[in-house]
């Protein structure tokens, strides 16, 4: 007999206690693929911004931190980047954060939740009549054709107008609601839009989505962003600047650099995603936390999975000891053990995978992080748990190397 067959064997005559052990495993699989989802997730939702918008070069403020702290510039930059060589365009674009009055709502159970109380949203200020523009527009993109970027232009126009991320959390209204609510609120429900204390009115919708930056998401013209956050006209808080066909980015951000002054940053799309990913994934409590807690699911799936193989080792060294008897060398007990590892892995990778495939889709459409399962991912976590079991293995191997035949007649 193999010992791929005597380890099977041994699985199959316990039951009970592989059950267990595959339950461990599977746990153990489900957490590392969890934290490395949140972890991409982390990459993805850095970037999502300025994925969504269209340009070569961006101009931020020279006190840039992150997306969600983004500082501002003088509008006149945008003109001096017009007039260097190769620009064709720049078109500002202005972020902030303010509070939003919570609309009548339900919440994850159907039950209905009153309007009352408020929450920190971010807003997008733009021209109205340049959405196409300022936005990347195809199919599965904040808008999905150029005569939807127009139709919600000139949406934009009328008083106190936004337009609400249709990919907001649910706890911050729905689209179809939000738009039913007069401008001066509705009696009946209690619901008044408000955006730090004035009236707005949702006049439709885009799709963006959220991440660790932001939960929810508005999209107004440049004159009602500048009255509703209290901001004077004249600063913005991204230049994005096009450029002539063929021209070299990298090129034309060093030409643009020396024109500038010292109060605004010029960087290429590569440059700002790295930048991104650089702060949330490294400099931050959050891609730090997770990128221990993958170490520690491992480490975790090691232990358990160790224990489980040295307790079944424990109980069984008898029957160890009566095939070292019969003549089978070490090596070939260690072969029985680290079979039963590699068992115990793909046991409990598969049902691992689908309880991680279905978090992820409960990670999207609850908390909003874009979590995707990858087959690159797949075959990582499949490495890491054949190692973690395996690994497991070797420490239990010695184990059975102590099995002595001589306990049988003790």
């Amino acid at each position: 007999m193999s010992p791929a067959a005597l380890a099977w064997h041994n699985l199959a005559h316990k039951r009970g206690r592989t059950a267990i052990a595959v339950a461990g495993v599977a746990f153990a699989v489900v957490l590392v693929f969890m934290e490395l989802g949140l972890y991409d997730g982390v990459g993805r939702t850095a970037a999502m911004l300025y994925d969504a918008l269209r340009f070569e070069l961006l101009l931020v403020s020279s006190e840039y931190v992150d997306v969600s702290r983004t500082g501002d510039f003088p509008r006149a930059r945008l003109a001096q980047a017009r007039a260097a060589p190769d620009v064709t365009d720049a078109v500002p674009v202005s972020m902030g954060i303010g509070t939003w009055r919570m609309p009548a709502r339900r919440d994850l159970l159907g039950r209905a939740v009153p309007a009352g109380g408020t929450r920190s949203i971010s807003i997008l200020g733009v021209p109205p009549d340049r959405l196409a523009d300022v936005f990347a527009v195809d199919r599965g993109r904040v808008f999905r054709s150029p005569a939807e970027a127009a139709r919600a232009g000139k949406l934009l126009t009328g008083p106190d107008a936004i337009l609400f991320d249709t990919r907001s959390k649910p706890e911050f209204g729905r689209l179809a609601d939000l738009i039913d609510v007069p401008p001066a609120g509705d009696p009946a429900t209690g619901n008044v839009l408000r955006y730090n204390g004035r009236h707005v009115d949702v006049v439709g919708g885009f799709a963006l989505g959220t991440g660790f930056s932001w939960n929810a998401m508005i999209l107004t013209a440049e004159p009602t962003f500048a009255a509703i956050t209290y901001r004077p006209a004249d600063r913005v808080a991204f230049g994005l600047v096009s450029l002539e066909p063929g021209t070299d980015p990298d090129a034309a951000a060093r030409t643009l650099r020396a024109a500038l002054p010292a109060d605004v940053r010029v960087m290429t799309r590569p440059e700002i995603e790295a930048h991104e990913n650089r702060h949330w994934m490294r400099l931050t409590s959050i891609g730090q936390f997770l990128l221990v807690a993958v170490v520690l699911a491992v480490a975790v799936g090691v232990i358990f999975v160790y224990q489980m193989m040295a307790a079944d080792i424990r109980a069984m060294l008898p029957e160890y000891a009566t095939v070292k008897a019969l003549g089978y060398r070490p090596p070939f007990l260690g072969g029985v053990v680290l079979a039963q590892a590699a068992f115990l892995a793909v046991l409990g990778f598969v049902p691992g995978f689908v309880a991680a495939v279905g978090l992820y889709a409960v990670a999207r459409t609850v908390g909003g992080i874009p979590t995707e399962m990858t087959a690159s991912r797949a075959a990582v976590v499949l490495g890491l748990t054949c190692g973690m079991c395996l690994g497991s293995g070797l420490l239990a191997v010695r184990k059975v190397h102590a099995a002595d035949p001589a306990d049988l007649f003790a």
